[in-house]
């Protein structure tokens, strides 16, 4: 006899806190983006969680290791102080 075990799934919010982590140590949009030395529109992209860089687009969906680890170096913080995750 087989027993099945179902879990309700929820969805799951996850949001980058470049802007706050920036904000916390003074920099605006465009400083960040020159002390970080990244382009500008993957600038706005992080700044904004949008993956069209304006503030009511939609939203971040990837984010590369590269970036990941650029961004916790910048700030000086590990991955899960960058990444917010909430429940939807």
């Amino acid at each position: 006899m087989s027993v099945w075990y179902y879990a309700k799934i929820g969805f799951m919010s996850v949001r980058l806190r470049v802007r706050e982590l920036a904000e916390e140590r003074g920099l605006n949009l465009a400083t960040f983006q020159r002390e970080a030395k990244l382009g500008v529109s993957t600038a706005r992209r992080l700044w904004h969680n949008t993956s069209d860089g304006n503030p009511k687009g939609p939203p971040l969906r990837r984010l590369d290791y590269d970036s990941l680890e650029l961004l916790c170096r910048f700030f000086k913080v590990t991955p899960s102080e960058l990444i917010e995750i909430s429940d939807d």
